[in-house]
């Protein structure tokens, strides 16, 4: 975090979406798991502070699922799995095992 030459605060983060964010939406089988498709390269950008909604933590599907077996981690709010990228600008998004979805 660190603030701009416009007296800004901006951090720099890995960006991800809900699936109802996606040009796509959400769909009635993406169902109870939470899958969050990332940005695509260069993932990293410079946002300002008030853009973020809220922190979370995405990790892979088998980890996401390890997790979620024990019980103190089934109610977590904040924990997804990475379903893969998106691109807001041409709304394509693409599995993690590298399977287009068309929108």
């Amino acid at each position: 975090m660190w603030e701009s030459w416009a007296s800004n605060m901006v951090v720099k983060v890995k960006w991800f979406y809900h699936p109802e964010e996606t040009k796509l939406g959400k769909r009635q089988s993406d169902g109870k798991p939470r899958a969050s498709p990332g940005s695509p390269a260069p993932a990293q950008v410079a946002n300002d502070v008030q853009t973020i909604a809220h922190k979370c933590q995405v990790v892979g599907r088998e980890h996401y699922e390890q997790l979620t077996r024990g019980r103190r981690c089934q109610d977590r709010q904040d924990l997804y799995y990475l379903a893969g990228t998106y691109d807001p600008t041409t709304g394509r998004l693409v599995t993690a095992d590298g399977v287009p979805i068309l929108c």
